[in-house]
């Protein structure tokens, strides 16, 4: 064994690892930046539907219930899609309409929730606008309005508004966690080379 390897620590110090951590945190946080402005950001808007039964009988609320997990199969569909007119489609076809659209039903709470994710934010809060429309126009009809045992109750809660900000990239995200996993890996890859830089010098 050479002098010089005699010499060498046998762990690399820590400011070789404090300069290597944080010149690879700048770098790492910087390609974030870069793909993060390069990729197209997705908006994401939502809407819920309250279907509730107007009086409170158990054999009501059941039946609300199937209704909410039913309609909920069925809005983020094509046959739902086709029924949106050209100004809240924007130009998708129904597939990219169905793409974008995602929709969950709460039986508990009694809520189609109705949620789309979009390149055009004000594409995105008309979508789900418009198929909350569809399914309100649907459901509504005079039996189910007009029963008095089994009347229903079907309004469209918190109309869907353009969001401001995109739900990817998230920078706020994106830029702190790359700089702390470009920071992790170079002071793990020092740490790991170190001992091969000793034993070349033998």
């Amino acid at each position: 064994m050479s002098a010089a390897a005699r010499a060498r620590p046998a762990h690399p110090p820590w400011r070789l690892l404090a300069v290597g951590a944080a010149g690879a945190a700048a770098l790492a946080a910087l390609v974030a930046l870069v793909v993060g402005l390069a990729a197209t950001p997705v908006y994401r808007a939502q809407t819920n539907v309250s279907i509730r039964p107007r009086i409170a009988d158990l054999g009501a609320a059941e039946a609300a219930a199937r209704l909410v997990r039913n309609y909920a199969a069925w809005v983020d569909s094509e046959a739902y899609a086709s029924r949106l007119p050209e100004p809240q489609r924007g130009g998708l076809s129904d597939a990219a309409v169905v793409r974008n659209v995602r929709t969950n039903g709460d039986s508990e709470r009694l809520l189609v929730t109705i949620q789309s994710e979009d390149s055009d934010p004000a594409r995105a809060a008309a979508t789900v606008n418009g198929l909350a429309a569809a399914l309100i126009e649907e459901i509504a009809a005079p039996p189910r309005l007009n029963d008095r045992e089994r009347g229903l109750e079907i309004a469209q809660m918190d109309a869907a508004r353009a969001p401001s900000a995109p739900v990817w990239p998230r920078h706020d995200v994106a830029i702190p966690l790359g700089a702390l996993l470009g920071a992790a890996l170079s002071a793990a890859a020092i740490w790991l080379v170190w001992p091969l830089t000793r034993t070349s010098d033998d």
